[in-house]
């Protein structure tokens, strides 16, 4: 069951077919609202038929056609848009007044400052000498320059003296290259020459070889040119005769870095340390040897200064390895300064045969590392060596007559 409104409306359609919706008002007036096509109209029933509808009582609400949405939205836009470009230029041209005004208070402000610290610097103080029993004037600026002076002078002597006492064998050795040039002109020919020397007599005492006794060589024509028992590096130009250290690999392959580490620095005590990892002479890759240019007095070994002039070395010099009886030569072909942290200076070359000498610079300091790079080349020809390529060796003359039969 569907009940009626107990507030009926009474709204009723007209000959156009317009909803007409009537209403009372409280001065007993009736009036009927009309919606035409969108648009509601409100006619007072006293004013119906009048040609003119009162203002008052009307309201009327059309509908905007697009055209107009647009044009109002595009109004609107720009009215925003303008007063952001407005506000921003007045907030700018703010912005420069008062960053020129702060600018001239600071610059006063400073200038004040200025002349206040000036006037204090210039006031004059007298200083009484007790000796002579007079006083001189000064100011206050003098006296602050002859402390500074006097502490920064100080300091830097103090600085001086133990930096050279704790690197003095490293400065020592380099002061002694110059007062004595004769090393500059030693050879290691003469360090080779008497160990081959010494190792042939053993031989020609030996009552093993066939035949002793003779000094025009008989077998001992045919032996290989020999070399020191041990693994050693030769550098002329400094005169240097120091025994090359290979650390064990087993921390290196285990990845145990501060084993490494420790394991280099022991086989420092012992010479110049071959770089666990890198190429042997006469391979493919990078024969990497770092040694000391300075180290601590108290700390054990002879050689915390072994590299102490390897500055001296320059493109073109050469220096020669002894490695498993064999030689090697090596002339450098670049020299330069790189941080410590930088460590493709042990990238492994796969198409060259080449070395690496690396110490610390300045002396007495960590702060940059010294490369030496250098390529291998034949030791009697000179010529740069490719990789399988073998060393040149000149043939023995046999005297047939003195062969044993």
């Amino acid at each position: 069951m569907i009940f009626d409104s107990p507030n009926q409306h009474g709204a009723k359609y007209d000959e156009d077919g317009n909803i007409i919706l009537p209403s009372d008002d409280s001065g007993g007036h009736s009036s009927e609202h009309v919606l035409e096509e969108g648009t509601w109209t409100s006619i007072d029933d006293e004013n119906a038929g009048s040609a003119e509808p009162p203002r008052s009582s009307r309201l009327t609400r059309r509908r905007n056609q697009p055209a107009s949405i647009w044009q109002d939205a595009r109004t609107k836009m720009h009215n925003v848009f303008q007063g952001l470009t407005e506000e921003g230029a007045s907030q700018y041209r703010w912005s420069i007044r008062r960053m020129q005004r702060n600018s001239t208070a600071a610059y006063r402000t400073l200038g004040r400052s200025l002349g206040i610290l000036w006037s204090f610097l210039t006031q004059p103080v007298w200083i009484v000498n007790p000796r002579k029993q007079s006083a001189k004037q000064y100011s206050r600026l003098t006296l602050f320059v002859l402390d500074t002076v006097r502490f920064g002078g100080t300091f830097a002597a103090l600085f001086v003296f133990l930096f050279v006492s704790l690197n003095y064998q490293s400065f020592w050795q380099i002061t002694q290259s110059y007062f004595n040039p004769v090393n500059y002109i030693h050879s290691a020919n003469s360090r080779v020459s008497a160990t081959q020397s010494a190792l042939k007599e053993k031989l020609l005492r030996s009552p093993t070889l066939a035949t002793a006794g003779s000094n025009n060589g008989d077998l001992l024509a045919l032996l290989p040119g020999v070399g020191p028992p041990e693994n050693r590096m030769i550098i002329p130009k400094l005169d240097l005769n120091i025994p090359l250290v290979t650390p064990s690999y087993q921390a290196l392959l285990s990845e145990n870095w501060e084993g490494l580490e420790k394991d280099i620095q022991d086989a420092l005590q012992l010479g110049v340390v071959h770089y666990p990892g890198t190429a042997r002479p006469g391979q493919a890759g990078n024969f990497f040897v770092t040694g000391h240019s300075s180290y601590y007095p108290w700390a054990p070994g002879k050689y915390k200064n072994v590299f102490a002039r390897l500055h001296e070395l320059n493109v073109g010099d050469e220096f020669w390895v002894y490695y498993g009886g064999d030689k090697y030569r090596y002339i450098i072909r670049k020299e330069e300064e790189v941080k410590p942290t930088n460590v493709n200076v042990l990238d492994q070359p796969v198409s060259r045969r080449t070395a690496t000498l690396m110490t610390c610079t300045p002396v007495g300091t960590t702060l940059r590392r010294l490369i030496l790079a250098a390529e291998e080349v034949d030791p009697l020809t000179g010529t740069s060596l490719i990789v399988g390529q073998q060393h040149a060796k000149p043939l023995p003359k046999i005297n047939v007559e003195s062969l044993p039969i």
